[in-house]
């Protein structure tokens, strides 16, 4: 199901499931089998943090939160627009901030420092830095907590890769 944040959308639902892609919830679906209308796909990945912003809007402007719990699916990039809470592509300089208050060393920082964002997960994907891509989602978790009103909603957070196409790390 695409992604159209709507009060009729989170009623009678306890549970959603937010992907960026559609790689993202076959991935979400391999691992966890939920019901397919707990899915919501974005339609453009790079759009994916507008949309949570959106759901998030919704849900606030509630009398009743009907959402308990909410799963993130993403890729690199869209993760770090959740843990950095940006609405433009993350500035290199503030994910080096980021990831060095994670638990990367200034030298392994240092290997980056003219390169894409993007060239960063390799590095720590087949570095088996799980450490770092845990603390990544757990960080995305607590910036999307933190915007409800509703303390009680969870939100667990999943990152994914296209070259394995399934859940690489994940805030749980």
């Amino acid at each position: 199901m695409r992604l159209i944040c709507s009060i009729d959308n989170l009623k009678d639902k306890h549970s959603i499931v937010i992907c960026d892609s559609n790689l993202s919830a076959k991935a979400h679906k391999d691992l966890f089998h939920f019901d397919e209308k707990l899915y919501f796909v974005s339609d453009s990945p790079e759009m994916i943090f507008e949309e949570i912003l959106k759901t998030i809007e919704v849900c606030n402007s509630l009398s009743k939160n009907y959402l308990s719990k909410i799963h993130l699916v993403c890729n690199w990039i869209n993760l770090f627009h959740i843990a950095l809470w940006s609405i433009q592509r993350p500035f290199i300089q503030d994910v080096f901030t980021l990831l060095r208050d994670l638990g990367l060393g200034l030298k392994e920082l240092q290997l980056f420092k003219d390169s894409d964002i993007n060239d960063i997960f390799p590095y720590l994907y087949y570095g088996k830095r799980f450490d770092i891509l845990k603390k990544l989602c757990h960080r995305a978790k607590k910036q999307t907590e933190n915007h409800f009103k509703d303390p009680f909603v969870r939100v667990d957070c999943h990152l994914t890769a296209e070259d394995t196409k399934m859940i690489v790390a994940s805030s749980l």
